[in-house]
């Protein structure tokens, strides 16, 4: 998650980012680092609580309670718990700063990062979709996209690959063609 990291946090708050890729490009390695440096703190921006719902364990690989995989020292995991509801059971017991979950897609799904949104909560997220194109004709997310409501959209082209990085106006701040020209 290094190379994005910089792009998630705006004055030092973390951003609501929701991470677009087709299966099998790396959206999940991309989200459980980027929970482990937001949780622990990274280039000298402290740590903060972390809130995530690991339906499927994918992100943690809980074990008999126990994370297998390194999320930080300030994150709780709701593991085997459905996204919806995992995020609202995050919200009234936990008091994250961010939640953080794993392929949103259902209208519930949406209403509970609506609710995450309004709570003061940031979120993090992933989305199937081959770019912010995609996900803005998609029905249940277009209004997300038309409100503004997520402030960094990460696209993976690859496996492992970033290869745009947009604010809530769609405005391109990161693709390798223009660094490679140093725009």
């Amino acid at each position: 998650a290094d190379p994005v990291m910089s792009y998630v946090y705006d004055n030092e708050q973390v951003t609501h980012t929701l991470i677009v890729s087709p299966p099998r490009c790396g959206k999940t390695t991309l989200l459980r680092d980027m929970i482990r440096q937001i949780s622990t703190g990274s280039r000298g921006r402290r740590g903060v609580t972390v809130g995530v719902v690991d339906e499927r364990s994918e992100l943690g690989a809980c074990h008999q309670g126990i994370p297998q995989n390194d999320l930080g020292i300030r994150t709780d995991i709701l593991d085997c718990c459905p996204k919806a509801k995992g995020m609202m059971m995050l919200v009234r017991t936990m008091s994250p700063q961010v939640i953080a979950v794993d392929e949103i897609g259902s209208r519930q799904d949406m209403e509970a990062v609506e609710y995450v949104m309004s709570c003061g909560c940031k979120l993090v997220a992933t989305v199937h979709g081959n770019s912010v194109d995609d996900i803005r004709h998609k029905p249940i997310l277009q209004n997300m996209v038309r409100q503004r409501m997520f402030e960094r959209y990460i696209v993976l082209g690859g496996p492992g690959q970033v290869s745009q990085i947009f604010d809530s106006r769609g405005c391109l701040l990161y693709s390798p063609e223009r660094m490679a020209y140093g725009a």
